[in-house]
């Protein structure tokens, strides 16, 4: 096997730069990664707007959210790793940025369903080159004992992103429409874009290994998945993971929608009220199911996703479903503490049970899945549950079918009207909870992986 000497040198006792740049840089990179969620979720939280102007149905809107996002951004996203393995990191991020803001800010633009398709697949395009480069420098930047808190900061831009998004979408669309709240979001983006280009340096790479560090020769792909291929315990953990995703992306995608539909409150107090506060919450569940699935390990720790994943389905079918608004947030934020266990130990087991050379293909391909399909097809299969039972709500009802009711040509009644604006709220709120019980899909993976997790492990 072949080995490369890694650059020597004390960054591995200091850390690239001084303490206040690496600060800065760090700080940086989590903005980047903030604006980078925000693109990525606000769609789903301008769903009301967006689906009332272009009179597009449940399944089309989880395109928009699912597969036209999160196509390129899986299958770029390898690639995108490996030329940051041999171009500059922070030119890929930059540009990357830019690109990704540029297309978020078209999207306020589009003038057709079609259009606001194309411009979703660009900010997936500029989405996928963030991460695995922002990962690389971050660890050239800080020595080997404060890689580990720089990461864990650097992810908090999943749930601050969320909250902020949120955030976004009470503030604008109480004085501005949906287009302008992505253009402005979009625009303000392209700042950071050109910081990242022009005032972060690109430290040299394996600054901060240890003098003698050896870099073995990391497996192809094929390779890794043939060592995989009787790994029980990491495949069962991988489907659990993206049956989990599966569902989750599902219920953020129209999650606006049943506040609006079902509960009856305005997009802004919904984003305010509901959609920020529960951020916060499933950031609670993140960071609780790594604690957990630290302090407990091994078997311990699958037991973790097996258990509060169908408790997470409990409390979101009685959120979806009971009358009183206090007590669906409740219900709700419950529900969005359990949904995130399954995180931690995700990761954590799927990387204990692979050889370390393949870790980290092993942990991309483990995304690939996750992302793809959980991602991809979660929002749509979500929309078309949706789009099914509004059609069985209005079935039996003469003169009443979606076309009638939403397509904006037929004159209607107030009887009508009110009728129509119960199916869809009712279709809301059962589409949903039919989606949901799929976590009994990804408890039951994360089940059987819990037999078979102590004899794979790597380090017994």
């Amino acid at each position: 096997m072949s080995a490369t000497s890694a650059v020597q040198g004390a960054g591995y006792e200091t850390g690239f730069g001084s303490k206040g740049y690496r600060s800065f840089v760090l700080g940086s990179l989590l903005l980047a990664y903030i604006f980078n969620f925000i693109d990525r979720v606000i769609i789903s939280y301008l769903s009301t707007p967006i689906i009332d102007e272009f009179d597009i149905e449940y399944w089309q809107f989880g395109l928009l959210s699912g597969i036209a996002f999160a196509t390129f951004y899986t299958f770029l996203g390898i690639p995108i790793a490996r030329a940051a393995e041999r171009y500059s990191r922070k030119m890929i991020i930059g540009v990357s940025i830019i690109f990704w803001s540029v297309m978020t800010a078209l999207c306020g633009i589009a003038s057709s369903f079609i259009m606001l398709l194309i411009f979703r697949l660009g900010v997936g395009v500029g989405e996928a080159g963030l991460t695995p480069p922002a990962n690389s420098l971050i660890a050239d930047y800080f020595k080997p004992k404060s890689r580990g808190a720089a990461i864990a900061i650097y992810s908090t831009g999943v749930t601050i992103g969320s909250f902020f998004a949120a955030l976004f979408v009470a503030l604008f669309l109480g004085v501005v429409g949906w287009r302008e709240t992505f253009i402005a979001v979009g625009l303000a983006g392209i700042p950071i874009g050109l910081l990242v280009l022009f005032v972060i340096k690109e430290p040299p790479r394996g600054y901060t290994d240890p003098p003698g560090t050896v870099r073995p020769e990391v497996p192809g792909i094929g390779e890794t998945l043939k060592a995989l291929a009787t790994n029980k315990t990491f495949w069962h953990v991988t489907l659990g993971g993206m049956a989990a995703s599966f569902v989750g992306y599902g219920l953020v995608t129209f999650v606006m929608e049943f506040l609006v539909r079902s509960q009856g409150l305005t997009p802004q107090n919904a984003a305010l009220y509901f959609l920020a506060p529960l951020a916060l919450v499933g950031a609670v569940g993140t960071w609780l199911s790594g604690f957990l699935a630290t302090r407990f390990g091994g078997r311990s720790a699958v037991w973790l996703p097996a258990i509060a994943l169908p408790l997470s389905m409990v409390f979101q079918i009685l959120g979806l479903n009971i009358g009183n608004i206090y007590a669906v947030f409740v219900l709700l934020a419950i529900a969005n503490v359990f949904q995130y266990f399954y995180l931690g130990p995700m990761y954590s087991v799927a990387g204990a049970v692979v050889d370390a050379k393949m870790r980290a293909t092993a942990i991309a391909i483990l995304l690939f899945v996750v992302n793809l399909i959980g991602y991809g097809l979660g929002p749509l299969v979500t929309g078309v549950f949706i789009d099914w039972m509004i059609s069985l709500q209005l079935s039996g009802i003469d003169g009443l079918d979606r076309v009638t009711c939403f397509g904006g040509e037929a004159v209607l009644t107030p009887e009508q009207t009110a009728t129509c604006a119960e199916a869809r709220g009712q279709g809301v709120r059962h589409g949903m909870s039919i989606v949901v019980l799929l976590f009994l899909w990804g408890a039951a993976h994360f089940y059987f992986a819990m037999r078979t997790v102590n004899e794979d492990l790597v380090s017994k």
